[in-house]
């Protein structure tokens, strides 16, 4: 410190020591050296908080954190920095009974299964002569891969699902006048209950209990206030709609059963053709409601049991699967839908928890003759009809491991176990019937709301 004392101290005195126009002429350079610095810090600035700076400040600030709490349209700090390029169709005339029907979606998932759902029913409803707009939550806006307008989101979903046939508008701030207004997740149920004044009728599209997804605190206090907004529902299956009449007191809604594509997931009844020591697991880590670690434990008693058994890894990244205490087969994310198709087709037991609502996983294993086992839990029976349809096991390893062994031991059990469950899938509909069963729920409700509010 005294040396930077001393090195100010002699630069003064020679500066003093200097003619008069030596001096302005290191005036005029310190000038321009300052305006340089400060017209390079605001480009600095500009792209810090273009990319990286929003985000953080969203999740530190106390303030923009209460804003987020109220109002979910306040989740960009600076909604300017949207950039609007936004995806519009071609006006079109409504025939007779077609309505305008707006969605506020999240931001595109490669391969996320909930969105492919929604992106269903989506394309159905605009093929079929509905004017369609999406309306895209900028949550996430910075950490989303480049998709950044409403331009990116039509060319990503195209890409890595298919054409929605619909417009696409990047944020939540001009939701424009509609017939019908979907919110399909809990942040999404807010804009749509801040613009509810701008639809005939606003509808949610649940697939699970999202609160259930947060840790006690705000999230989960936000996500469980949205079941009280007095949305009509749209149910992926009846597990949904159930908590909703036993929770919330809600007797209204549409609960529509998985579609399940048979041209991918069929078995041709021959258990023979099955490798009968072959279990297959979905195993996701990351993902907490999918009970990973008590698979792990599950199987590893049965492994101990049974060495001559294969047990089967997937649904995750290869490099996911750490520290597993048991030989297995590491098949992480398969590439296709039809590579699936073939593990569950050899698999004679298929392991997939649902500790909330079931994705279509086990449904696609019962469909390829699996015999399925999940957990015994949470009212989830509601999801497979009856007993004799599905393994249900406590969900401790010894009573996991006890169900898989049992299956294993007796193959007369396992095979009219994956009867049964084929059976109940012949009674699911396929991707079409599911949207026009959807399609058919919305105008009926739509035309009753409609004609009492005349």
């Amino acid at each position: 410190m005294d040396k930077a004392v001393q090195i100010a101290e002699k630069s003064y005195y020679f500066y003093q020591k200097c003619p008069r126009f030596i001096q302005l002429i290191i005036k005029f350079i310190y000038w321009i050296l300052a305006v340089i610095y400060k017209i390079i810090r605001k480009i600095y600035r500009f792209f810090k908080n273009l990319f990286f700076s929003t985000k953080k400040s969203l999740i530190e600030s106390p303030i923009n954190e209460e804003k987020k709490y109220i109002n979910i349209t306040n989740t960009i700090t600076d909604r300017n920095n949207i950039i609007k390029d936004d995806y519009y169709l071609p006006k079109k005339k409504l025939k007779k009974g077609k309505l305008n029907i707006s969605w506020v979606i999240p931001l595109p998932i490669e391969g996320s299964g909930g969105h492919r759902n929604f992106y269903r029913i989506i394309r159905y409803l605009a093929n079929d002569g509905h004017n369609v707009t999406l309306y895209v939550d900028p949550e996430n806006y910075y950490l989303n891969n480049g998709v950044y307008t409403g331009k990116d989101v039509q060319k990503f979903i195209k890409g890595k699902f298919f054409d929605l046939n619909s417009n696409i508008i990047m944020g939540l701030d001009d939701i424009k006048e509609c017939d019908i207004l979907f919110a399909t997740h809990y942040n999404g149920a807010y804009a749509v209950k801040a613009n509810e004044n701008k639809a005939k009728m606003c509808c949610y599209f649940i697939q699970d209990y999202e609160a259930y997804f947060n840790p006690m605190g705000d999230n989960f206090i936000r996500a469980y206030q949205t079941y009280k907004f007095g949305f009509y529902p749209i149910t992926s299956g009846y597990w949904p709609l159930n908590f909703l009449k036993k929770d919330f007191g809600i007797t209204e809604g549409y609960a529509f059963k998985f579609p399940i594509n048979t041209n991918i997931y069929n078995f041709n009844g021959n258990f023979d053709n099955k490798k009968e020591n072959q279990i297959v697991f979905f195993a996701k880590p990351n993902m907490p409601r999918r009970c990973y670690n008590l698979g792990v434990a599950s199987l590893k008693i049965v492994k101990e049991k049974h060495p001559e058994v294969d047990i089967v890894f997937y649904g995750a990244n290869s490099n996911e699967y750490q520290n597993v205490p048991f030989e297995f087969i590491n098949k992480g994310l398969l590439p296709t839908i039809e590579d699936l198709g073939n593990l569950y087709r050899e698999s004679a037991i298929g392991v997939v928890f649902s500790t909330t609502n079931p994705s279509l996983v086990p449904y696609e294993m019962m469909s390829c003759g699996c015999a399925v086992v999940d957990l015994d839990f949470n009212d989830n029976i509601i999801n497979y009809e009856d007993e004799k349809n599905i393994t249900l096991a406590e969900p401790q390893p010894e009573k996991v491991a006890e169900a898989i062994i049992g299956l294993l031991e007796n193959k007369k059990g396992r095979i009219s176990k994956a009867k049964n469950g084929m059976n109940l899938c012949k009674s699911y509909p396929t991707e079409e019937e599911m949207c026009k069963g959807i399609e058919d729920a919305l105008l009926k409700e739509y035309s009753r709301r409609v004609k009492y509010e005349k």
